[in-house]
């Protein structure tokens, strides 16, 4: 039994002859804090936190779903882990205004601002990558499928560690 940092999963698998092992994603979720360094462990994600915080974006655009802070969402943090691992999140309120950031080491960057609970956020976005455009994907497939593909997918370990996920068409690998 393993879990994945920055996720929600816990990965249960039988080692196999090869020195690898093969098992699957459990239903329940569970939380484990990232590794840290040292006692002044800073994110690495600060310095373009710094710049950021109310840049303008490369890409505005108004989401198509309420206001998510994705670590609110076992599943679907543990979607994007996977398929964009080692994003910061963050996180402020003022008032009914509420805003949440995602920042990459890449530079990739998104700020989404909604003033109510049920308002769709305005959307900036930065850097090599959509952020938001790929949670918007992860929440999509959510809502038309009713679940995610990690949710109970086989795993693979083979012996130089690499995980691969499979579950219908779907498939990932976290080397």
């Amino acid at each position: 039994m393993t879990t994945l940092a920055g996720t929600g999963l816990i990965v249960t698998a039988d080692k196999t002859d090869d020195g690898g092992a093969v098992g699957r994603v459990e239903p329940d979720p569970a939380g484990f804090m990232r590794t840290r360094h040292a006692d002044d462990y800073e994110r690495p994600t600060d310095e373009l936190w710094e710049k950021l915080e109310q840049a303008e974006g490369e890409h505005v655009s108004t989401s198509r779903y309420p206001l998510l802070y994705v670590p609110d969402s076992w599943e679907v943090m543990s979607m994007l882990e996977i398929l964009v691992p080692g994003i910061d999140h963050r996180s402020a309120a003022r008032g009914d205004e509420r805003t949440v950031w995602m920042l990459h080491p890449d530079g990739s960057w998104a700020r989404a601002t909604a003033a109510g609970f049920l308002d769709s956020p305005t959307v900036h976005q930065g850097g090599p990558r959509r952020l938001w455009d790929e949670l918007e994907r992860i929440r999509h497939r959510l809502n038309r499928e009713g679940g995610l593909p990690v949710s109970g997918a086989r795993a693979r370990i083979d012996p130089d560690g690499t995980l691969t996920l499979t579950r219908g068409g779907w498939s990932a690998t976290v080397e």
